[in-house]
């Protein structure tokens, strides 16, 4: 039996509409420079608004490009 991933709430600023405010991330996802988020035809991506270490719950990213699916 494996143990789950550790996880860490974040607020996501500049959202495009209908996507969350709020989202759980892989604590593994936080070692890049950004977050990259799958949402509709594409990723949208979050840098954090403090560069603190390691994000904690309630850390804040926030939007800063879209990139589409590849082909």
């Amino acid at each position: 039996m494996g143990s789950a991933e550790p996880t860490v709430k974040v607020t996501l600023k500049g959202a495009p509409d209908g996507m969350p405010e709020t989202v759980l991330v892989r604590c593994a996802e936080l070692a890049h420079d950004r977050l990259k988020i799958p949402y509709r035809a594409g990723y949208e991506h979050f840098v954090p608004e403090n560069h603190r270490g390691v994000p904690e719950d309630g850390a804040v990213f926030v939007w800063c490009d879209r990139t589409k699916l590849a082909e």
